[in-house]
């Protein structure tokens, strides 16, 4: 009797044990935690708007047949009576012309170099620098995709590096390789008819190739004949026919744009006030002054703001979509769901600390839909960069042992 009844404890105890084990394996697989890592993010609060600039701008004209090549890029300086672009008969003489252009200055750059003929080698550190630099920033800017500026940069590396050759008593000169050059140049002025229709700029300013038919239209002066309507017509037509124009240029680099905005989106923001700006896809960030408002009474004001700082994103148009920086919030990046409460009503996270949980406060400064960004803070009891965070996960408790 005695033995069955063991037997049937031994049976049930083991029973018993296996369903533990099994119980235990089930709800730890259910209570799988899953995590994330705190690291650096920023975001802006934006109101997006619809402008038109507002420029003081003079037409240069040039009539005239053939191909039309202009001299400057958008957006740079000229003075009174530089040459703003040229007509040619066709586009190989722009070819020509372009490939003169560069062979003049690697002309220029040997015998830069040639200068140094004679010297000591003094300057060898100095010029070693320098083409570390040049290389470095030639680099950057293909790995980039500015090809330009690498063009831009192509001379300077070249020159650096012809130095050092003089320096190093590696050559001599140069004279051979300036004859050559000047031999070509000598024989792309041949293929060029010379009858180039040059065109002038008739006086000082920012040259922009592009016109839209407001010019004279549209400047700081005509601030006052802007309604509501005028500014939604110019937004609907930002172009007209700008006649035979080759281009135009802005008198001054301070320039003005004026927006249809509602009011209560721009709280807190009126005549006299600082703001940023961001102008289309372009990242940089333009401070700007808000120099008048008008109420139009429908819910609506007419804002315009003025800038200091000229870009070529500026330049393009006559109208550009813009987004104007309320706040701005860097910090670190938890899930929402992530957010716990403590015994003490603290608001915090569970983080791996070794092998088990550490419950760590954190000071929110922004809350999004599904993440919010938080403070960082000094001491060791907030959540740091790069910690592990659990953001699902049931039973979590300070000093719970995880695998």
């Amino acid at each position: 009797m005695r033995s069955r009844w063991t037997t049937v404890t031994v049976f049930v105890l083991s029973a018993f044990i296996i369903l533990i084990a099994v119980g235990q394996v089930f709800f730890a697989g259910g209570e799988r935690l899953k995590y994330e890592t705190a690291y650096i993010y920023s975001m802006e609060e934006e109101i997006p708007f619809d402008g038109v600039y507002l420029r003081d701008e003079t037409l240069i004209y040039g009539s005239g047949t053939g191909i039309l090549s202009y001299e400057h890029e958008d957006g740079s300086r000229v003075g009174k009576s530089s040459v703003i672009a040229g007509r040619y008969r066709s586009e190989s003489e722009i070819d020509y012309r372009r490939e003169i252009e560069e062979l003049k200055e690697q002309i220029e750059v040997l015998k830069r170099a040639e200068e140094l003929i004679g010297t000591d080698n003094s300057q060898l550190e100095a010029i070693s620098g320098q083409i570390n630099e040049q290389h470095s920033a030639l680099i950057s800017c293909i790995t980039g995709g500015d090809y330009t500026a690498a063009s831009a940069l192509h001379n300077g590396l070249l020159e650096v590096m012809c130095k050092r050759e003089i320096t190093l008593q590696e050559s001599t000169g140069y004279s051979e390789k300036i004859a050559a050059l000047q031999s070509r140049i000598s024989e792309l002025e041949g293929l060029i008819s010379g009858d180039v229709q040059w065109i002038y700029a008739g006086g000082s300013g920012y040259f922009v190739s592009k016109v839209d038919g407001y010019e004279g239209e549209l400047g700081f002066s005509d601030i006052d004949k802007l309604s509501e309507q005028r500014i939604k017509d110019i937004l609907a037509v930002p172009e007209k026919n700008g006649g035979d124009a080759v281009g135009k240029l802005i008198s001054d680099y301070i320039w003005r744009v004026a927006a249809v905005i509602e009011t209560e989106r721009m709280f807190g923001i009126y005549e006299g006030s600082s703001v940023t700006l961001r102008v289309g896809s372009d990242s940089s960030l333009l401070e700007a002054k808000v120099v008048s408002v008008e109420n139009c009474g429908n819910g609506n004001s007419i804002y315009v703001f003025e800038c200091d700082r000229l870009t070529s994103a500026v330049v393009q148009g006559r109208t550009a979509h813009f987004k104007l920086v309320v706040n701005s919030y860097g910090g670190l990046r938890v899930s929402r769901g992530a957010i716990r409460y403590n015994g003490d009503g603290e608001r915090g996270v569970y983080i791996v600390r070794g092998t088990s949980l550490a419950f760590k406060k954190i000071n929110v400064l922004y809350w999004g839909e599904d993440y919010v960004i938080c403070s960082q803070e000094t001491g060791d009891e907030y959540l740091k960069l790069y910690d592990r965070i659990v953001t699902e996960g049931k039973n979590l408790y300070e000093g719970r042992v995880v695998e």
